[in-house]
């Protein structure tokens, strides 16, 4: 593999984009105790997607995770530590600004274990062939107080700009003469940095080191850059001139960014940049900052209990060669968009390139009010999309004309059949107006397990009408019950404010929909799972364990 400052990443030769995203080390229900069927399955749903490559953020992972990386060719960057010599609001992360136990950080045991935890994970890890860079830090900047405020971004009168989208307010020269002049800490950054870099390199010299930077303008002006092989970018998309312009010898990619099209749109056009890691893959537990009921962080490209989100389908289209089209819709009035002369447009101009990691609300389903005005929603990859509405069409359209990558109509709401067809390809979209609940629809992706508490097997459930129709506009509440040589570990439905218990034998469904892990116990035999909901038709399956 190589690195190059002008044409990006190449591996084995071959000049491409790494398609990544960052993972916690949770996994919804079944919390840091992940089975390995579990990863698997999360992997298999990212590969499938396209995505080539794993930030482990912001810990060393398992061997056993790294195994799976290896088996499946993902490539990973390998994080260490989250915290170095001061202390983050685990919170917020930036400051600390609590003093409570459970906010309390790895910073308080980095001086005396830094280097030996630094080793052990190098030396569990360096000979796994899916690690292609050592991460020493993230977002490290917050915590020397110097860093932001020689940046110019904040507590400056006289700029008024946003720090999400703006190059910074100071130049480089400006940048260093005002973190000169800012008294010193204990710890400097650029030497705790080259500390962590040399360890590093003592060990293994055939990866980068990189560090997620979100203050690269300052990183590059402390030392801290001067020690990293690759500098990583945290939500700082603009500045990736920046870096070609005043640090035109230093290799810069993405190493956290909005699963947003922008964020891409921002990648290929520049092949000085390696690619990314988008945060994140998956949703997952903590960082809810006081909002209850929100348990989790809604940010990933699937949920708590990996079904597929919008910004999904979005990287399906942008990663994946597969031809790809995915429907969604809203209420004029609670939608995104309206129609101006014929067009359907944003009701606030260009705010596409400004979303940061939340998907606008849309719905899945096509049950509205007959005659309500509706904006329907196509993402494709596809050159030409067509709209049909029980088998009359509504035009096609041309991906060309839509900067945001989202084919729109506007139409009245009108019961039945809505398909998107791409033009040029055998691809097909669609939704149904869905009638009244009438049963439970189950599938799992195993019928066999060996016995052993590594393999497990979803149980996804969907709730349907009499034609098996999905119904996502209502919820029920499903219950499982398993017996023979099977064990449930747990139920969710994906949904971040959900705080029904994991550990229970039912749940009332998101979207009309709901999933539970099952593990094999070490008896042979067939385990059995019985799914039902009132007076819903119920579903029952087998699995047999070897």
């Amino acid at each position: 593999m190589k690195f190059d400052k002008d044409e990006g990443f190449f591996l084995n030769g071959v000049n491409m984009k790494i398609k990544g995203v960052c993972l916690h080390h949770d996994a919804g229900l079944v919390g840091a105790a992940v089975p390995n069927g579990v990863w698997k399955r999360r992997l298999q749903l990212l590969k499938d997607m396209g995505c080539n490559a794993i930030r482990i953020a912001h810990n060393p992972s398992s061997d056993a995770f790294l195994d799976l990386c290896d088996e499946m060719g993902f490539l990973v960057q390998d994080e260490f530590f989250d915290e170095w010599d001061y202390p983050k609001d685990k919170r917020l992360n930036m400051n600390e600004r609590h003093n409570d136990y459970i906010t309390r950080g790895y910073n308080e045991h980095f001086q005396e274990w830094a280097k030996k935890d630094l080793t052990n994970t190098m030396l569990a890890h360096r000979n796994h062939p899916s690690i292609i860079q050592w991460s020493i830090g993230n977002e490290i900047e917050w915590t020397y107080p110097r860093n932001a405020k020689a940046t110019g971004f904040f507590d400056n009168m006289n700029w008024d700009g946003n720090y999400f989208w703006s190059r910074p307010p100071y130049s480089p020269e400006r940048i260093r003469k005002e973190y000169e002049s800012l008294p010193k800490q204990t710890y400097e950054i650029g030497k705790t940095a080259h500390k962590l870099a040399a360890w590093t390199r003592a060990l293994d010299t055939s990866r980068p080191v990189i560090a997620n930077c979100i203050l690269p303008s300052a990183s590059f002006e402390s030392g801290y850059a001067d020690v990293l092989d690759v500098v990583g970018y945290s939500y700082r998309r603009v500045m990736y001139d920046y870096a070609k312009e005043y640090y035109p010898n230093k290799i810069v990619m993405g190493t956290e960014n909005v699963p947003q099209w922008h964020e891409w749109k921002a990648i290929v056009e520049r092949p000085h940049i390696s690619g990314t890691f988008l945060w994140t893959g998956f949703d997952y537990m903590g960082e809810s900052n006081d909002k209850w009921p929100r348990k989790a962080t809604p940010s990933g490209l699937f949920d708590l209990a990996g079904f597929p989100k919008p910004a999904y389908h979005m990287y399906k289209t942008l990663w994946s060669d597969e031809p790809h089209i995915y429907i969604c819709s809203n209420t004029l009035e609670q939608s995104s968009y309206h129609e101006v002369k014929g067009k359907v447009v944003e009701k606030k101009p260009g705010a596409w390139e400004h979303v940061l990691w939340f998907w606008y609300n849309v719905n899945e389903h096509w049950n509205y009010k007959n005659g309500e005005p509706v904006i329907v929603e196509v993402i494709s990859n596809a050159p030409q999309v067509e709209l049909l509405l029980n088998g009359h069409s509504l035009g096609v359209k041309k991906l060309a004309d839509f900067p945001d990558r989202i084919y729109k109509w506007a139409l009245p709401f009108e019961a039945g059949r809505l398909e998107a067809k791409a033009v040029d390809e055998d691809c097909t979209a669609e939704i149904y107006t869905a009638g009244e609940a009438y049963a439970i629809k189950a599938h799992m992706d195993h019928d066999k397990l060996e016995g052993s508490k590594n393999d497990v097997a979803h149980i996804v459930v969907q709730v349907v009408d009499k034609a098996g129709y999905p119904v996502t506009n209502t919820e029920q509440v499903v219950e499982f019950e398993v017996s023979g040589s099977l064990k449930s570990l747990g139920v969710d439905n994906g949904n971040p404010e959900n705080v029904q218990a994991f550990h229970s034998n039912k749940i009332t469904t998101h979207k009309g929909k709901a999933l539970m892990i099952v593990q094999a116990s070490d008896q042979v035999g067939m385990g059995t799972i019985k799914v039902k909901s009132g007076s819903l038709k119920s579903e029952e399956l087998h699995i047999e364990v070897e």
